[in-house]
């Protein structure tokens, strides 16, 4: 019986060596941003991109669907000050074209020769689809801060056919700095981060054939 279970634990401490092995000899890959669909070599040589976002079905926090968080948040404002509801979600919305989009499109040009336009007059063959799924608020009160975060679906198409994308980029879990009071600029600093890794990720991958 005393030879059957020092064979058990011995046979134990074998495979659990074997699972560490196994483990260090994985290499670490992140996911957090993923070409998963198509390359983009098409776009060597590209110096403008029009692009536009999209912000249907999106996820907010632990709310759900977006129109749930709105709900809540305007119910909270409303019952500290009447009629503080309907500016604060016109604030929300503002937020997009105000915080989000600008720290994406300039990041983006940090790290790569191509220049994002919503400009609709520029000529470009191509066009960059950006569709938030999820955002993160976060918070910070001084003492305790989360980071925003959001998560991003980037397609590109040519606009003679914008049925089917070319490429597709899943951007998850960008994160911003975290130092930001208000809520725009907190999350604006998440899609900064989008578009920085956007732009590395594109810049990389416009050579690979």
């Amino acid at each position: 019986m005393y030879i059957y279970i020092q064979s058990l634990y011995f046979m134990k401490r074998i495979l659990s060596f074997l699972v560490l092995l196994t483990i260090l000899a994985t290499p670490f890959s992140s996911k957090s941003q993923e070409l998963v669909k198509g390359k983009l070599n098409f776009l060597k040589g590209v110096t403008d991109l029009k692009v536009s976002f999209i912000y249907d079905k999106l996820i907010v926090g632990e709310d759900g669907r977006e129109a749930s968080y709105i709900k809540r948040k305007k119910a909270e404002k409303e019952a500290k000050e009447a009629g503080s509801g309907a500016a604060w979600e016109e604030s929300w919305y503002a937020d997009r074209e105000k915080h989000y989009e600008p720290s994406f499109i300039e990041h983006f040009g940090k790290f790569c020769d191509i220049n994002l336009t919503k400009d609709s007059s520029v000529a470009s063959k191509y066009v960059m689809v950006v569709h938030t799924k999820f955002i993160e608020i976060g918070y910070n009160v001084g003492i305790k801060a989360k980071k925003a975060a959001v998560n991003l679906e980037v397609e590109i198409f040519d606009q003679a056919n914008m049925k089917k994308s070319l490429c597709k980029i899943m951007l998850d879990d960008m994160k911003g700095g975290g130092g930001q009071f208000a809520t725009g600029p907190r999350i604006g600093d998440a899609y900064a981060k989008a578009g920085k890794e956007a732009g590395k990720l594109i810049r990389k991958k416009m050579d690979d054939k």
